[in-house]
């Protein structure tokens, strides 16, 4: 096991960058597992990784984007980052992650005990994939997977037809749609938003969302 942690050391160390997306993928998997979500797709991964920087940049608004290590472009299942590709076919090789009944469908590998994930990470950075990855534990992916491709800024992309890449910033059309619905939102709670939790404002915004954006409603 020290062996495994060396590696990762390293790759801390020579590419910061890479080695995020490393514990990210790896993260996502682990908090997966923790709710019985034992196998991810591919294109799952993208998904979640997408989702935690678009609606990062909703929440926190005022701070540093944490996910703007990611340059997505549009794809025609998705959001596609190149490095999360390489990232997941470094995982599969030192077994970190491995192929479960399908060609795109994966689960960890032998090499992914639990502490792999013992490094000093942000904690915020975790903790707010598993917010995403909780949201889609509520609501299924299927409704996920709807949010991304009526999502604003991915049908501005599309419609552009370029290769630039998806904005994820704060002042992307995502961001702009949701915070048109936020102050409506916030009134419809009351006084009590200030004792619910960040991973409960963004359930309870995501089926107000939900109730809004994709019934078409005004």
């Amino acid at each position: 096991m020290l062996q495994i942690k060396l590696k990762i050391k390293l790759m801390e160390k020579s590419n910061n960058t890479q080695y995020l997306i490393y514990i990210d993928i790896l993260s996502i998997f682990k908090i997966a597992k923790d709710i019985q979500w034992l196998t991810i797709r591919q294109d799952s991964l993208y998904r979640i990784l997408y989702l935690s920087s678009v609606l990062y940049a909703f929440r926190h608004d005022k701070s540093k984007n944490p996910f703007s290590i990611y340059r997505f472009i549009v794809d025609t299942t998705g959001p596609y980052d190149a490095n999360i590709s390489k990232a997941i076919t470094f995982l599969i090789k030192d077994e970190y992650i491995e192929r479960a009944g399908g060609e795109d469908i994966y689960k960890l590998g032998n090499n992914s005990a639990s502490n792999v994930f013992d490094f000093h990470l942000e904690e915020e950075r975790i903790d707010w994939i598993k917010q995403i990855i909780y949201i889609l534990g509520i609501y299924g992916e299927n409704k996920i997977y709807e949010f991304i491709f009526r999502d604003p800024q991915y049908q501005t992309t599309i419609k552009s037809n370029t290769q630039q890449g998806l904005n994820t910033e704060t002042d992307n059309e995502t961001t702009k749609t949701l915070v048109l619905f936020k102050e409506a939102f916030e009134e419809s709670l009351g006084d009590s938003i200030q004792d619910i939790s960040s991973q409960t404002y963004l359930e309870l915004y995501f089926e107000y969302i939900f109730s809004k954006i994709l019934k078409r409603e005004d």
